[in-house]
């Protein structure tokens, strides 16, 4: 992907969540219907760009990665181009007579006359270049079933009904063509952009040109299952911070991309006369009986992302094993705590937690009920930054995150945030972004959501999305990895938003950084420990 915002910094919408400032500009903006709306009616009504000029720069700008990416090496392919009623179509109209103009055998189907201004003359103008026949017909569905390149561009961003009828069967015909490769504008049309949702039927894409700025719905599953890869071209619509502004969500700062360039400024410095005080003390408070794991991986996890000090609270019958399993972890017990912790340590826990800069509550603390209430006067009155995971988020409810004066995160999957929210799980992935907005606002909380594509909410209204999607992940402890990551870099310094972001990218980047290393490998969530130091190499 290519990414380009233009903005000033000092009036950056995220300037005041703490982030460096010279981070703001590395991050890509996602947008959703509404959002580009606005940019696009700026850009024309505000600026004085044309619309054609816009359409023109989209058209030129696709072309050119077409060409880049598959036709420069193979210039005799076949290109048809699905051409809805609206600008997207308008867009597509364009790109055949781009494609036409350098030579390369393209023809279009289309959906009947254009409905806007700007396509209905780009519509015109094609009619001077090239073939092109109306869907449906038996002439239609030949063309697109001799083609070796499919561009969609039927619908756009604006998509809000459900597809049926001769555009559902129009899609369909175009997904039963397997080897012609496929070409999204914009967006896959069926995908809608705010949430990703599929409206009836969709286009599955190989590549998704995505103008401007990224569309949320390629972002999320499912759409981002159909938007294969993605790339960004600039087409000269500017920023303007009034884009965010949502009637319907106060302090609405919109929805971000997180970038390798952004999260390198945010990496904590490590100087050459360093020593281990500088890079901070963990306290990890995790494991029960038959958990030990979750504590040593935690509190691993930690130490393999540069915390200069980890201490893992367990109870009793764990803490001689861990320095087996890791002998860099140091350990320590309440008095009489053999198996699990219960309400009568927590005093002994939160007089030890103050040694450390940072704790980590959850991993793998069992689900017994007489550690509710210690997990409870814990998130009360431990008043260093605190991640809270796993069991750690299944005694809570919300109000004790609301009480909290200091710093706290939690990181849950769907499941865990459902106990905690009252949602189903359904009714949370199917709107991930939105729901992490609302609640890190409603909590006072930085929430990152797990799963492909990460969610990562601030109490202000900012959402960024984790740039990872790795089934390598789908294993028993990469969560608690995760935490140390994260509570790592809290140690280190970092705030919570800014620990939470590049703890979830290196946690997705060390899995993609092993299987592009061995492709056949299962992961096991200890193999991350290897793949952290291969991430934060590829950010120097």
């Amino acid at each position: 992907m290519s990414f380009r915002i233009e903005k000033e910094l000092t009036t950056h919408p995220l300037g005041k969540l703490g982030l460096p400032g010279n981070s703001l500009d590395k991050l890509q903006l996602l947008c959703d219907a509404r959002t580009m709306r606005e940019l696009d009616r700026n850009a024309i009504e505000n600026i004085g760009i044309p619309g054609m000029v816009l359409m023109e720069n989209a058209a030129r700008s696709f072309t050119d990665l077409l060409e880049q990416e598959i036709l420069s090496k193979n210039p005799e392919q076949m290109v048809v181009v699905c051409c809805g009623k609206g600008n997207n179509g308008g867009d597509g109209f364009a790109i055949a007579r781009h494609l036409a103009n350098r030579n390369y055998r393209v023809t279009v189907v289309h959906a009947g006359e254009a409905k806007t201004e700007d396509a209905f003359k780009n519509q015109q103008i094609w009619e001077q270049f090239g073939e092109s026949v109306s869907f449906p017909s038996s002439d239609a569905s030949r063309i697109i079933n001799s083609a070796d390149i499919l561009v969609d561009s039927i619908f756009g961003t604006g998509l809000e009904r459900e597809i049926g009828g001769a555009y559902r069967e129009w899609i369909e015909i175009i997904n039963d063509c397997n080897a012609a490769s496929k070409w999204a504008v914009d967006i896959p049309s069926g995908v809608y952009s705010d949430d990703s949702r599929i409206r009836g039927q969709a286009v599955r894409c190989d590549y998704t040109v995505s103008m401007q700025y990224g569309k949320t719905g390629c972002f999320q599953f499912p759409g981002s299952s159909l938007s294969g890869k993605i790339f960004i071209p600039d087409i000269s619509i500017p920023f303007h911070a009034d884009c965010l502004k949502n009637p319907d969500h106060e302090n609405h700062l919109g929805t971000w991309l997180s970038t390798p360039a952004f999260i390198k400024k945010l990496l904590p410095r490590r100087p050459l006369e360093s020593h281990k005080g500088d890079f901070g003390h963990l306290f990890t408070v995790c494991g029960s009986s038959g958990m030990a794991g979750a504590a040593m991986l935690a509190s691993m996890g930690a130490l393999k992302n540069g915390t200069g000090l980890v201490t893992a609270c367990v109870p009793s019958k764990l803490r001689d094993a861990l320095p087996g399993q890791a002998p860099e972890i140091m350990t320590l017990s309440p008095p009489e705590c053999l198996e699990k912790f219960e309400e009568k340590d927590s005093e002994f826990v939160i007089d030890r937690s103050h040694k450390g800069s940072a704790t980590v509550l959850g991993c793998g603390l069992g689900i017994h009920s007489r550690t509710t209430e210690f997990v409870r006067t814990l998130c009360r009155e431990i008043t260093s930054p605190l991640l809270l995971d796993a069991d750690g988020l299944n005694h809570l409810d919300p109000e004790c995150l609301i009480e909290r004066d200091s710093p706290t995160f939690i990181t849950p999957h769907p499941k865990e945030l459902s106990r905690l929210c009252g949602l189903s799980v359904s009714e949370i992935q199917e709107s991930r972004i939105e729901t992490v907005r609302a609640l890190s606002r409603e909590w006072n909380t930085v929430i990152l959501l797990k799963g492909a594509y990460s969610v990562i909410g601030a109490p202000e209204g900012a959402v960024f999305i984790n740039p990872f999607a790795n089934p390598g992940l789908a294993t028993a402890g990469s969560g608690d990895v995760l935490s140390g990551i994260i509570g790592g870099f809290l140690a280190q310094g970092l705030a919570p938003l800014q620990a939470t972001l590049a703890g979830a990218y290196l946690h997705g980047s060390a899995a993609e950084c092993l299987l592009q290393q061995e492709p056949s490998l299962i992961l096991c969530a200890s193999d991350l420990f290897r793949g952290i130091g291969m991430a934060r190499y590829q950010l120097l």
